[in-house]
This record gives structure tokens, sequence and C-alpha cells, in this order.
């Protein structure tokens, strides 16, 4: 029985011919509505900003670990080095 509506259907909507355009037309009509929310995200997970907020997160941590190992081999810290974080205690 179910064969047989399958068969029922694709002939009603002309096989695959008719789906293709519907989907088509689901995803233009979606994207259309949703351009500026999709564009925001992209630009804040992808885009240039981004990309220079990492790169700035790895200069900091490359510069703390510079100023870590000049201090473990010195004995003192580097006049240049950032700042020392306070040493959490558990």
């Amino acid at each position: 029985m179910i064969p047989h509506w399958l068969s029922a259907y694709w002939d009603y909507i002309g096989g695959n011919v008719a789906a293709t355009p519907v989907c088509g037309a689901l995803a233009v009509t979606f994207t259309v509505v949703f351009r500026k929310p999709i564009a925001a995200w992209w630009r804040r997970h992808f885009g240039a900003q981004a990309d220079l907020r990492d790169i700035k997160k790895v200069a900091e941590d490359a510069r703390q670990i510079a100023a870590d190992v000049f201090e473990h081999h010195t004995g003192h810290a580097h006049h240049l080095a950032p700042p020392a974080k306070p040493k959490e205690r558990m």
C-alpha cells in the first residue's frame, strides 16, 4: 500500500522536478529573511576582528610564557615583563 502512495505522490508532484525548486525557494527565503543575523554571526566568529582577537591572545600568552621562563632562569622578573598575575590558592 505504501509503495502505491509514494508512487502516486511522485506522479502528483511531477517527480523530483517539483521538489527541487521548492527546496531552493525555501533556502532562498530563509537566506533573505535571516541575512543580517547570519552575516553578523559569521563576521563575529570568522571575520577579521575575530582573527585579530586570536592573534592578540596568542601574542599575550607568548609574552607571559617568555616572562615566566626569564624569571625561572634568573630569579627575578624582567623589567619589560607584563605585570604578574596573583597566584590562585587552592
